[in-house]
């Protein structure tokens, strides 16, 4: 490689040095801060033992730090590896020895999770770790040797100057983490140089420049929402996040920042829309709004392009191949959104079980092409010869598990996820399709779609809905409102009205759906 994206953040450091780089509520970090702040990280994790290649555990929430201690482990070469701050104990017992992280980083809390607390109820009693770097107060910090406060570590091994490692093209930039819905951790191995390519290649496609601000739904320690904001960094914008999804908050950011780009699913979009007085904020800034991560109904869709004048992006991908298919409404106009096409750096093909490609007319799991297609499943030999597939070229292309229709004219029309199909009698049911149709229902904010067993159709459709303030949703109710648009055999047949749907990386976090009723 002759560059890498310290070869952007140095320049723009030179070039714009008090230019914001990444805002978090009002936290912010310009492009000088980041190389400053960088180098005295790095340094202190490489006077701690930290070198080329080692894992550097995160686990912590949208921040600065969190910003900070990602790319000080990428200057130096070692490997960071993002964790959901959410994870309890179990759910780290699994995931630190399995992305065999030699040092952590994490804060006290987030949410109702106390983070500090999970990880000490295994290090160092259970595993083994060299240091865990805290930001919290000292008051909070095991009295272990292990544990260190950031500030300390920084201040003690830290030094102003630090080299920036050149990685090869197919080096391991990071590790993803991200488990599905059983749970067991799967690792993607990012490629240094098609990530790089691939997000610098979206940011052209969708026009970015150094004047754009770009504010994501998404969280950092999803792949897909870190990778979105790097299309922005890379042009010298300015990228914003919260520490947490809030509706109120996120329009008035808009509203005060000028946001011009806003990254959503469509969950969080009919949360905005349904967010009391949204018609009062001042959205005439915003250009192009990124959908990713669920279906987008149609509906919503031409509410935001014909209501608002924004231009909608919709893709499909996942975060094994770091970008996607398009669709488009600056070019698709007119067609569903869940037609996609290719882009000029990026290919698909449909195919059937045995990996070979489908007729026309015909549903097949679409398999993708990017330069960024992940490398393996670190540690998993098997789901890395499964899932990714290496042609005559030698290029990378990853089975989706997406399910498509292969359309004339080189379009696919998404139908489902493979693993989401409810077997509901003899029929097959796409849960993204009835979750659409639900996000389109004038009393319903969110939805979630899910299946439970049932004793005489095998399975049954179980629908969690956050309603609109204190609308109360029937299943009668529904049945009516499916009537004309769904077969009768989709209409959910358990209702479970919920407080909210769990929504931090933009996508439907099953694991954490809470359950609690109305009463």
């Amino acid at each position: 490689m002759d560059k890498n994206f310290f070869s952007y953040y140095s320049r723009y450091a030179e070039e714009t040095p008090d230019k914001v780089l990444l805002r978090i509520d009002e936290n912010t970090l310009t492009y000088r801060e980041f190389m400053d702040k960088t180098a005295i990280l790095g340094s202190a994790m490489k006077k701690a033992g930290i070198a080329a290649d080692d894992k550097v555990g995160i686990c912590m929430p949208n921040s600065i730090e969190w910003y900070l201690v990602f790319w000080s482990a990428v200057r130096i070469g070692a490997q960071p590896v993002p964790m959901d701050p959410q994870s309890g104990s179990m759910e780290l017992s699994r995931l630190i020895p399995a992305t065999t992280s030699k040092i952590m980083f994490i804060t006290e809390k987030y949410r109702n999770n106390n983070i500090i607390n999970a990880v000490h109820a295994l290090i160092p009693e259970k595993i083994a770790m060299d240091k865990v770097v805290c930001f919290a107060d000292e008051a909070v910090i095991p009295a272990e040797s292990c544990y260190v406060s950031a500030e300390k570590f920084m201040s003690e091994y830290g030094e102003e100057k630090c080299e920036i490692f050149q990685p090869e093209y197919l080096h391991t930039m990071s590790l993803a983490c991200t488990s599905g819905s059983t749970g067991t951790p799967k690792i993607l191995s990012v490629p240094s140089g098609g990530f790089l390519s691939t997000q610098e290649e979206m940011g052209d496609y969708l026009g970015f420049t150094s004047d754009d601000v770009m504010m994501l739904g998404m969280t950092l320690y999803h792949q897909g929402g870190f990778g979105m904001g790097q299309q922005m960094a890379l042009k010298g914008g300015t990228v914003m996040y919260q520490p947490q999804f809030n509706p109120i908050s996120f329009l008035e950011t808009v509203q005060k920042y000028k946001v011009n780009i806003i990254q959503l699913t469509s969950t969080l979009a009919k949360v905005l829309l349904s967010t009391p007085d949204f018609d009062k904020y001042d959205l005439s800034s915003v250009r192009i709004c990124y959908f990713a991560g669920e279906v987008l109904p149609k509906e919503i869709a031409d509410t935001f392009v014909e209501k608002l004048g924004i231009r909608v992006v919709n893709i499909i991908g996942s975060s094994e191949t770091c970008t996607m298919v398009v669709w488009d409404s600056a070019t698709d106009a007119g067609t569903d959104p869940s037609d996609f096409r290719r882009l000029s750096f990026t290919d698909f093909r449909v195919i059937d079980e045995k990996h070979n490609d489908v007729p026309e007319g015909e549903v097949g799991e679409l398999c993708v092409y990017t330069d960024g297609v992940i490398l393996n499943y670190f540690g998993n030999p098997e789901l890395s010869a499964e899932k990714i597939l290496t042609d005559e070229q030698g290029r990378r292309w990853f089975c989706t598990g997406d399910l498509v229709n292969k359309l004339p004219n080189g379009i696919v029309r998404f139908a489902g996820r493979s693993k989401r199909i409810i077997k509901r009698g003899g029929n097959l049911v796409h849960a993204e399709e009835v979750e659409a149709c639900l996000l389109t229902h004038p009393k319903i904010a969110a939805a979630a779609v899910t299946d439970e067993p049932h004793p005489v159709i095998g399975q049954q459709i179980v629908a969690y809905i956050q309603p609109k303030g204190d609308e109360r949703i029937t299943r009668g109710e529904l049945a009516r409102y499916f009537d004309g648009k769904l077969s009768a055999y989709k209409v959910p047949d358990k209702v479970v009205l919920v407080e909210e749907i769990p929504k931090d990386i933009g996508k439907i976090q099953f694991k954490y759906l809470r359950k609690k009723e109305y009463k």
